[in-house]
């Protein structure tokens, strides 16, 4: 890959490409979601190679700079990791405290609370 990790590259382009312009938008989606070589771009949109690898590392360039200053991918990874680790704990705790259906069905309540966070974050 030319930039960065491709993983990474597409992870930032998921929270951000909305901030690209439109040739970037296509010149990156082309080179990372498709696999396009720099060449192939550059046939399929009229430029240079050279031209197609400046927009790439600008448009990476970019992404960075905007987690840098918005940090929403590292949010979004500390928020994953939380839900999972609070529904963890919960189910450890709901098989310790089985004996006590009150209990029990609390923590049930706090788990179909969690659950409706997994699928927002």
């Amino acid at each position: 890959m030319l930039l960065e990790d491709a993983a990474e590259m597409n992870l930032l382009y998921d929270f951000y490409g909305g901030l690209l312009k439109e040739k970037q938008k296509d010149i990156f989606r082309m080179y990372y979601a498709e696999d396009l070589s720099l060449s192939e771009i550059a046939a399929d949109i009229s430029m240079s190679r050279q031209g197609v690898h400046d927009a790439l590392k600008k448009s990476a360039a970019a992404l960075v700079a905007y987690e840098r200053a918005l940090g929403l991918v590292a949010k979004h990874a500390l928020a994953e990791r939380t839900v999972s680790l609070a529904g963890a704990a919960i189910d450890r705790l709901a098989e310790e405290c089985a004996r006590d259906p009150a209990l029990a069905d609390r923590l049930r309540d706090i788990r179909v609370m969690l659950d409706r966070l997994d699928p927002v974050i």
